[in-house]
């Protein structure tokens, strides 16, 4: 006689099969289409001095294999709350630069307006900006970080942890919310060399390495939950900096931490949190699905043709520190640097300082 399982153990079964079949019949069908060009605007003015810059290109199209293509010979035009209108110029690259004398005004709106070189009309919503991000406490914090090398006789990634010194910030401001910026931190590290010259005096060359940092935070934008996020980590030996592509030298104790911070609006906070949320998925089966970013630009001669990126409008802030690692206490020494600015990326001068030259 033929036996039956029990029903009893069937129905879970039963119930599970339907909600994960359930769950995997809806095809999420992106907005935008692949198989045609799209216009890409990346674009950034501040309240800093100008030339500022609207970089334009085309997507390429599926498949293809072809890099996106600068789009050439546009007319672009920034216009403030008051109606002023400022062209920028071409460069014939795909970018476009304001005025030297160019400077966004916190409080105005500003709206970019694009004519392509094939007639169609873009637009910016209009992006007021908010005012500079203030900073209300810098703290070092001891404790350790990753990366990735690699073998050197095969594919493979290995980990690497080491100690050092977690950068964080806190900022301050009139709102109840957390004030919305994203960051960018660059690292500048010294060190001198003496040089024999046989019979007479030994040369001394006072030398500078400067690098942006920020990728390796692994996050650019404020938590709309907190008012404290990590900005930089500061490794405690030399040997580590050459995860950070400084070249592999025995640098001097001080470290000079320069950050450029950029207030945010809404819409801005918006894209640059979205895109964080994207490039920080690591391929759970929870994870948010890879669509296109919430941009700011529309075409207003088609309404069917779509683009892509985000025009922003930005309050800039520099702030540099000075800072000395004392981990037997378990301390850092943190002060205001205020030579933040020409740096070089790096360079070396024969017995005389640079003028950010730490110490004496």
């Amino acid at each position: 006689m033929r036996s039956f399982p029990n029903i009893r153990y069937l129905i879970p079964v039963f119930l599970l099969t339907l909600i994960m079949g359930s769950g995997c019949q809806d095809i999420y069908e992106p907005d935008l289409r692949v198989d045609q060009e799209h216009l890409v605007v990346e674009g950034l003015i501040t309240n800093g001095s100008g030339p500022h810059t609207i970089r334009l290109s085309y997507t390429g199209v599926y498949g293809e294999g072809r890099h996106r293509r600068p789009a050439r010979n546009a007319t672009v035009t920034i216009t403030d709350s008051e109606g002023t209108e400022t062209e920028l110029r071409d460069i014939g690259t795909g970018e476009y630069l304001t005025p030297g004398s160019f400077s966004a005004r916190v409080g105005e709106s500003y709206v970019l307006h694009i004519v392509t070189a094939d007639g169609e009309e873009f637009r910016s919503s209009p992006q007021k900006v908010p005012p500079p991000v203030r900073l209300s406490n810098v703290e070092a914090v001891t404790g350790s970080d990753f990366q990735y090398f690699g073998s050197g006789v095969s594919d493979r990634l290995y980990q690497r942890e080491f100690a050092g010194k977690h950068l964080y910030i806190e900022t301050g401001s009139q709102e109840k919310e957390p004030a919305r910026f994203r960051f960018r931190t660059n690292l500048l590290l010294q060190y001198t060399l003496s040089i024999d010259m046989g019979s007479a005096p030994p040369l001394t060359e006072y030398c500078w390495q400067y690098r942006e940092i920020t990728n390796l935070v692994r996050r650019d934008v404020s938590r709309p939950e907190s008012n404290r996020i990590r900005t930089a980590f500061i490794p405690r030996t030399s040997e580590y900096m050459q995860f950070y592509n400084f070249p592999s030298r025995r640098y001097e104790s001080p470290r000079v931490v320069i950050m450029d911070l950029y207030s945010l609006n809404e819409d801005s906070h918006y894209f640059y949190q979205k895109k964080h949320e994207q490039l920080s998925d690591e391929g759970h089966i929870f994870d948010p699905i890879a669509a296109q970013l919430p941009g700011n630009i529309e075409c207003i001669s088609n309404p069917e043709i779509q683009a892509i990126g985000l025009f922003e409008a930005s309050s800039v802030s520099r702030h540099g520190f000075r800072i000395i690692m004392n981990y037997s206490e378990d301390s850092a020494e943190i002060t205001t640097w205020e030579e933040t600015e020409d740096i070089p990326m790096q360079g070396c001068l024969e017995e005389e300082r640079p003028p950010f030259w730490i110490g004496g």
